[in-house]
């Protein structure tokens, strides 16, 4: 009498599993939140008052004394300053300096500066890899 009683309550849950595992599960949810996003980044400054020399030890000297003087980058994390000589034949000369410097000078054969002119720009190199070149200077010539 007892499986008799069962019988009907097995068949019955057997039943519900298998219509339950047929049809699809749904559920709506709705939610939102409002959230303001600023992304704020910061722009690599160029050196400014970028001014260029040559002293030039003609007509006896063998050397000329190239320069250049600027004022400091006011961005932040600056890891350096590289001064670039532009000669008019294509050719450049780079110099790494670290982040304090805002002069620059060197001696070069009198030959370079005779026979081709110069000209230098400063750039702004910070620790994250962002560079500003600055401007190029007048052009000179011995």
């Amino acid at each position: 009498m007892t499986a008799i009683r069962r019988l009907p309550v097995i068949i019955g849950l057997t039943m519900a599993v298998l219509i339950g595992s047929v049809i699809p599960a749904s559920a709506t949810f709705g939610d939102s939140a409002a959230v303001a996003t600023e992304i704020k980044t910061t722009r690599v400054e160029a050196p400014t008052s970028v001014v260029g020399t040559l002293k030039c030890n003609a007509p006896t000297g063998t050397t000329a004394t190239m320069g250049a003087t600027w004022k400091a980058s006011t961005t932040p994390r600056i890891s350096g300053y590289r001064v670039k000589v532009y000669f008019s034949d294509g050719f450049v000369q780079t110099v790494e300096l670290g982040p304090s410097a805002t002069s620059w000078s060197a001696q070069i054969g009198m030959y370079y500066v005779t026979a081709f002119t110069v000209e230098y720009s400063v750039t702004t190199v910070t620790d994250y890899g962002w560079f500003t070149e600055s401007a190029k200077t007048g052009q000179f010539r011995c």
